[in-house]
């Protein structure tokens, strides 16, 4: 188990999501899309420390995207560049 507090990594995380994957885009602020978001980072975390596969990261974002944060079109992109970044924070974990 990683030194770093769970706190620290999901910041990361959630920084990560409002900057690559914000599906929210310019409907919020940066800092209301970074409140939104850290349920989404907290949930990230723990699949990514339960060791998810991309394509469940992936899905679980999609599922957000279209039925939580009401963006249906966003569910067709590629997340595999923040599946990505998201795999380098997985080591500290």
């Amino acid at each position: 188990m990683s030194g770093e507090p769970r706190e620290k990594i999901e910041a990361e995380i959630c920084q990560i999501l409002t900057e690559t994957w914000a599906p929210l885009g310019a409907d919020v602020s940066s800092a209301d899309a970074a409140g939104r978001y850290a349920a989404y980072a907290h949930e990230v975390y723990s699949l990514l420390a339960r060791g998810a596969s991309d394509t469940q990261i992936a899905r679980r974002l999609h599922l957000a995207e279209r039925d939580e944060l009401s963006h249906p079109e966003l569910t067709t992109r590629d997340l595999t560049p923040l599946t990505q970044q998201l795999r380098a924070i997985e080591r500290r974990i």
